[in-house]
């Protein structure tokens, strides 16, 4: 009987000397109190965009007519994804397209894009613009 009780203590013995290093082996640093400000990741940037010069031209026949944008944009942020948007505007109805573009840190791309229109003749307005998504 008198092994059991010895089994038993010393089996409460190394459990407790367990219990005590898992609880001191924590992941979490000790801050001395707890505190309720969220965590912040330092150093995380995202794209600056922005839009250096627009090259507006159009070409082709009556019955098909283009406006072509040829977009000098320039990233003066971290690399990733900017979204340029164009517009076309004539005789009131405007077109739009997108172009998702990958941008590496302080690099200009030329990106182009095209715009069907129908001939109405006079004037036709560009707009553009590059944002992050």
């Amino acid at each position: 009987m008198s092994r059991i009780r010895a089994f038993n203590a010393a089996a409460l013995i190394g459990l407790a000397v367990v219990l005590f290093f898992v609880s001191g082996c924590s992941t979490r640093p000790s801050t001395g109190g707890e505190s309720s400000a969220q965590p912040t990741t330092p150093g995380i940037t995202k794209p600056k965009p922005s839009v250096e010069s627009v090259d507006a031209k159009t070409t082709g026949t009556p019955d098909e007519y283009y406006a072509i944008l040829d977009v000098t944009a320039k990233n003066d942020g971290a690399d990733g994804m900017v979204i340029i948007s164009g517009a076309i505007t004539q005789a009131g109805q405007t077109i739009t397209k997108e172009l998702p573009v990958y941008m590496i840190h302080n690099t200009k791309e030329v990106v182009r894009l095209v715009f069907p229109l129908k001939w109405k003749g006079g004037d036709w307005t560009p707009k553009v613009d590059a944002q992050v998504p």
